[in-house]
Order: structure tokens, then sequence, then C-alpha cells
């Protein structure tokens, strides 16, 4: 069992808070990947690292909608506590405000957005009439572009013509799922700043993570996201990190498995190599 998932650390000592992000009444996603923690080894043999070592903390769960005020909240506190913040958003939407929040810390903050669509310029069947386009779930990307942080998108290949034609006119790296490509491709893409991490699980295969919001096929394979991801981690300052896009219906509890599995990796990740890392943050 994971202490991450059953037995948190305290606040006040932690290194690490979860902080498990409702919106409106779904509140089921990111508590099935806390509670699958507790079918897991936290060891991670590869890195050599027990996540049971890591002082984890979590958050009471909350709930937000747009501008997702309180997730801003919750990870400024994180970082004055000098704890690593890690959303599990029940809509990856809600990564807005814990970008914000760190991007007010690190103003050259950048991101890496691991998901199946670029999340931008949607097409009309993929909005609902009375959607707030400038948060909603298949258009939030574009606020980072409206606030110039650079973005680097992994596994994309799903989009509207107007995403990708704008994407290829802005010259935005993106490392295609379909293309054969290196982790440390993506790490040369990015500039060598603090890091925000998104990770949609819709990245991986359907075969992977079945119960994900607009799955697609061809997606990456496990261990190209676990070796991407490290290859950020061990190059980069990785301030922050939001994992979600679990939908609930009937294979919830197996998909939550496997993102707390993933989930587990990042911290594994984060105790290899961002605790041993020197870089300080600069003061608010």
């Amino acid at each position: 069992m994971a202490r991450w998932s059953l037995h948190p650390s305290s606040q006040s000592n932690a290194r690490v808070v979860l902080i498990p992000t409702a919106f409106g009444n779904d509140t089921q996603a990111p508590m099935a990947i806390l509670n699958a923690g507790s079918e897991l080894c936290a060891f991670e043999p590869k890195l050599g690292i027990d996540v049971d070592g890591l002082a984890v903390a979590q958050l009471p769960g909350l709930v937000d909608e747009p501008p997702y005020g309180v997730c801003e909240a919750a990870v400024t506190q994180a970082w004055r506590r000098q704890q690593w913040p890690v959303l599990l958003p029940s809509v990856l939407s809600a990564s807005w405000g814990a970008i914000r929040a760190l991007w007010k810390h690190y103003p050259n903050l950048s991101v890496v957005h691991c998901s199946a669509h670029a999340n931008l310029m949607p097409s009309p069947e993929m909005t609902q009439p009375d959607q707030d386009m400038g948060y909603g779930s298949a258009a939030w990307v574009e606020l980072l572009y409206q606030h110039k942080l650079p973005v680097v998108h992994v596994g994309l290949r799903s989009g509207s013509a107007r995403a990708y034609e704008w994407l290829k006119n802005q010259h935005s790296p993106v490392f295609w799922a379909q293309d054969g490509w290196d982790p440390q491709q993506v790490v040369e893409a990015l500039p060598d700043q603090p890091v925000f991490l998104v990770l949609d699980c819709n990245v991986l295969d359907p075969s992977l993570m079945e119960a994900v919001h607009h799955p697609e096929p061809g997606g990456l394979t496990w261990f190209q996201l676990l070796q991407t991801c490290e290859a950020i981690f061990a190059a980069r300052n990785v301030v922050g990190l939001s994992l979600g896009g679990v939908a609930v219906g009937s294979s919830t509890r197996q998909t939550a498995r496997a993102v707390a599995r993933l989930l587990n990796w990042l911290l594994a990740c984060y105790g290899c190599y961002s605790l041993r890392a020197t870089a300080q943050p600069q003061s608010a």
C-alpha cells in the first residue's frame, strides 16, 4: 500500500501536497485515483526509490469552478510552504488555476501539455452553447498562448483544422503520437526554465486507459510516457504537476489504478531528481 493513498503525511512537514479538485458534483474521479493507491507498492525499481520515503500530504477534496481561484489559492499556499503541488482535477481546465499561481513566482514558466487533444480552437461540435470558451475543457490551452507561456505538446493526435494550422504558424513544438521521437527531443524543445507538467490520461492509448474523457486511438505506450516524463524531470525544474482526465464509468476503477501507478512514478521522479536540485524559486 502506498502511504500517500490512505496514510498521507501531515501538511506541516510534507514535501509534496496532493490537491484533489472537483468541478461541480464530479468528485469521484480524483478520489478514485487516491483510493487506488492503496493497491500499490510504492517502490519504483528502475529509479531505485521508495515513494513511501517521501512526505506526501493530501488536502481535503476541493470544489472549484472557472476561473479556478480555489486551485490557485491551494497551489499558492503549497508554494509558500515549499511543497511540490500535485493537482488531481476532475477537469483539466482547472490546471489554469495552478499554472496561474506558479507563474506569479516563476515569470519564465513553460508548460508541457501531454494530451491527445490540442484543447484550443475547437470545432463547434466540441463545445456547448452556454460554455465559457475561455475556460472550457476544449479550449483552455488557448489561455497559455494568450499569456505568452511557452507550450510543448506531447502525444497530440486530435484537434480542429484551425488549431493544427495555428500551431504550425506559431512554430509551437508538437510531438505527434504517430511520429517516432526520443524523450530527449522533448527536453531539447523546452526552454531551460521552470516547467509545469500537465498530463491528460488520454495521451496514452485507450488499451491502457479506457475510462478517460475523449479517448483517441493510437496513443503513447506506457513506457514511452514514463521515459519522457523522467527525461523532463532529469533536465528541468518541474515546479508543479496536474494529472487528470479520468472519466466516471464502469471502467473507472481499473483506469484509476493505472493512473495511481503513473502518479507514483511521477512522485518518484520528483524525489529522484527535483529534490536534489539546488535551484531555488524566485521571491514573490
